[in-house]
């Protein structure tokens, strides 16, 4: 393994933009769920949900949001707070949920802290992964605004991440983040 002792994470980031053809900076996080088979609800959408449902789904309520496999209809639902705000923080809470998802954390009883801390690696690495910061040069908190539709703070918490690392262990990537930036660059060439 090479840079990253956490690429079992990337390495289902490139799995999914080679499966699911993403090709373009800000990419729709719920749309991306919706086609990967997940449910995906607002808050506003607890009223419409069953009485017993929606007292078990007040109890794992988060101020942004969260999952849960739902044995009823036997698929994985995110919820996320549509009236938080900056608005735009559903771009990473979007993603952490899928990668409570993804990992299968939705069905265990506890989320440990090491879960929620691989929930998070997974959000920024499928949201905005740092090769493609660095290989497409979006290297200003204004450039990662304007590219993936996010808010200063995610912008400027992910250049300083991108900074670190490069930093500590320089211009190093490893196989699956090139998978990424490869899927990625295929899938943006044969948009429509």
């Amino acid at each position: 393994m090479q840079y990253n002792s956490d690429d079992f994470i990337v390495e289902m980031v490139a799995d999914i933009y080679e499966d699911h053809c993403i090709g373009e900076f800000g990419f729709d996080p719920i749309q991306l769920c919706k086609d990967m088979g997940h449910l995906v609800l607002s808050y506003d959408s607890f009223m419409a949900e069953p009485e017993d449902d929606r007292v078990y789904l007040l109890g794992k309520k988060d101020k942004d949001g969260f999952s849960w496999y739902n044995p009823k209809s036997k698929k994985c639902e995110i919820y996320y707070n549509n009236n938080i705000k900056p608005w735009l923080r559903y771009k990473f809470t979007i993603p952490h949920e899928l990668g409570h998802i993804e990992f299968g954390h939705v069905f265990e009883k506890k989320i440990t802290s090491r879960m929620e801390e691989v929930a998070d690696e997974f959000a920024r690495q499928l949201y905005i992964p740092q090769i493609l910061l660095f290989k497409k040069n979006i290297l200003t908190v204004h450039e990662v605004m304007s590219a993936f539709d996010v808010t200063e703070g995610y912008a400027d918490i992910t250049l300083d991440r991108l900074k670190n690392r490069l930093n500590y262990h320089g211009e190093k990537f490893s196989d699956n983040e090139y998978r990424i930036l490869k899927a990625f660059d295929y899938n943006r060439s044969h948009m429509k």
